[in-house]
């Protein structure tokens, strides 16, 4: 006879509340992972104009190494305009999101107020160095893709053959 705890609603209570038994994968690090202090990065950051001009090539290599495809001028349009729609409004909206976050002032000057715009600055700078990597990320990935469409417009078989990367075929 059942005993009430494995089966209907006091069943399922009873999975939803029991942690799972699931075992970390071979090699990785024990959890949870210790804390060890702030995180900190070495080495410079990320150049984030080549890393979007890169992906916008290596995007067009995989789609036009597939044996079917065929350039579409109209199609390439609509997402060229759909990127910079988005980095005219979206991401315009968040810099200045940003830059008044960086304006803002204390609140007032007991300790908890200062280690609170403490706080809130980093975190702020930190938004805004992530913001700016992105928006230059996407403007060089559409600046790659005017490129690669001016390419096909003009018929220029060297500058396709250069998007496509070495050894790739038609």
């Amino acid at each position: 006879m059942p005993d009430g705890t494995t089966g209907g609603l006091p069943g399922v209570m009873n999975e939803l509340t029991t942690p799972g038994q699931n075992a970390p994968a071979p090699g990785s690090p024990p959890v949870p992972l210790p804390v060890v202090g702030q995180t900190t990065t070495s080495g410079p950051p990320p150049d984030f104009t080549a890393l979007g001009a890169g992906q916008a090539k290596a995007d067009f290599a995989a789609a036009a190494g597939n044996g079917g495809w065929k350039f579409d001028a109209a199609a390439m349009d609509k997402v060229i305009q759909q990127l910079e729609d988005s980095l005219d409004s979206d991401y315009s909206q968040a810099r200045t999101i940003g830059y008044q976050f960086a304006q803002l002032g204390y609140p007032g000057s007991d300790g908890a107020s200062k280690d609170y715009m403490t706080a809130a600055g980093r975190a702020t700078t930190a938004y805004n160095e992530f913001l700016r990597g992105t928006v230059d990320y996407l403007q060089s990935y559409v600046e790659t893709l005017k490129q690669i469409r001016t390419a096909y417009v003009k018929q220029d078989q060297a500058a396709i053959d250069a998007f496509r990367g070495p050894g790739k075929v038609v």
